[in-house]
């Protein structure tokens, strides 16, 4: 993994910090994807509608 330079820092915590990257925001990402898959999986309820106009 590849080391940021914080030594600009006058904390020594954030000059030691080792930032986890992608495993940081995976947790998150499986998150929302389960609530996501979830709401899909819901029942939905469908209206017929008449589109007027055409494509270009």
């Amino acid at each position: 993994m590849t080391r940021v330079d914080r030594h600009y820092s006058q904390f020594e915590e954030i000059r030691l910090y080792q930032d986890r990257g992608m495993m940081k925001w995976q947790g998150f990402f499986l998150s929302e994807h389960t609530s996501e898959i979830k709401k899909d999986q819901a029942p939905q309820t469908y209206y017929a509608y008449q589109v007027i106009g055409q494509l270009l």
